[in-house]
């Protein structure tokens, strides 16, 4: 590498360094939202497999399925925090609207099958296919980030 008499790189020479930055920035970004994709998918796949066993648990089983998706969003969620080394720019933001919507999604259906509709299959379908629906298009949208 030839320097300027000033001991700096010359243009060109500057630009070949930023460019070799951003490819590394850009090879250390391509991994780093999967824990995310992954907490998004088992809070979808969680959810909304816990929403017909709610809807169906007799009173003293309803804890049952609360408590195990509690578990496995927890488990999750810890992977996610020990396991991102770095995040994508404006994942915050996508997080944040995906779950947003994620929980208002979950409200309606625990309040729909337990009060509005209860019995209702249709309701139940809509709701899981929701709330499924939500958390894959956040995690695709990160995927493709």
């Amino acid at each position: 590498m030839s320097e300027t008499t000033d001991g700096s790189p010359t243009p060109e020479e500057a630009q070949a360094l930023l460019a070799q930055v951003a490819q590394l920035e850009s090879t250390t970004k391509t991994g780093s939202s999967w824990p995310q994709i992954a907490g998004l998918l088992t809070l979808g796949a969680t959810s909304s497999l816990a929403l017909p066993a709610i809807a169906f648990a007799s009173d003293g089983l309803l804890a049952l399925p609360m408590i195990f998706m509690t578990l496995w969003i927890a488990v999750s969620f810890v992977f996610m925090t020990v396991f991102s080394t770095s995040v994508k720019r404006g994942f915050g933001r996508r997080w944040f609207v995906t779950v947003g919507i994620w929980a208002v999604i979950w409200v309606i259906g625990i309040l729909g099958v337990s009060t509005w509709f209860v019995d209702q299959a249709w309701f139940l379908a809509v709701a899981c296919a929701a709330l499924t629906a939500i958390t894959m298009i956040g995690a695709w949208i990160e995927a493709r980030r």
